[in-house]
């Protein structure tokens, strides 16, 4: 796609999103790569506005250079920001609250410990990114050790995952398992399916890790 389409196509959806405020990306387009940089009020716009374009057609890969500048309405020591990070973890019935930790330097947050599963370790950070004060966000929760895992059954497991997803194009993706860490690799048509891939490699239980070398064709 011709760079000058694609910077307007991407100009356009981030004017009509309401989580980015108006004129504050700068976008560059060279090949499909894009760069954004400037400003956005919050941390959720910073992670929202990369979303927002990865999911445009002919976008490879971006760059996010966003600063965040907090408006003044949401600004918050570190204290009430690590408050607000360990009330929004114990409300959620979904997380194990005594197994994460919350620390906060300057607005950014540190989230570790250990969680049974990948879904629990996504949602804490989905949970903390979008509060207020917040500047950043450092997930180093891991998940908990597991037993033997049965490397052929994990691989059909995995296949079967693939082959409910409807978004997915099972038979484009090869999986290679070594002890309980999952390789991808073959060809997906948009970020979309990426990282649909990688959420159902890690949605079976005995997977520690995944590593994601699927290339991206449009």
């Amino acid at each position: 796609m011709d760079n000058n389409k694609l910077k307007n196509d991407i100009e356009n959806k981030l004017l009509l999103d309401i989580w980015v405020e108006d004129g504050g990306v700068i976008v560059d387009v060279d090949e499909g790569i894009v760069t954004l940089s400037g400003s956005v009020p919050n941390y959720f716009a910073k992670i929202h506005a990369v979303d927002v374009v990865k999911k445009i057609w002919g976008v490879k890969g971006v760059v996010n250079e966003l600063q965040v500048n907090l408006s003044t309405h949401l600004q918050r020591n570190d204290k009430e920001i690590a408050k607000a990070a360990v009330d929004v973890i114990e409300w959620d019935v979904a997380l194990p609250a005594d197994a994460i930790k919350v620390t906060v330097d300057k607005g950014i947050v540190t989230l570790s410990g250990q969680v049974d599963f990948d879904s629990q370790r996504v949602k804490s950070y989905e949970n903390v990114r979008s509060l207020y004060g917040v500047k950043g966000v450092e997930n180093i929760i891991t998940l908990k050790p597991s037993p033997i895992i049965n490397v052929k059954a994990v691989e059909k497991e995995i296949e079967r995952e693939f082959q409910r997803n409807a978004a997915l194009h099972a038979h484009k993706i090869k999986i290679k398992i070594e002890d309980k860490k999952v390789y991808l690799s073959g060809v997906v048509s948009s970020w979309f399916e990426y990282k649909e891939a990688n959420n159902a490699a890690f949605a079976v239980p005995g997977i520690q890790e995944v590593q994601n070398d699927l290339t991206i064709e449009l």
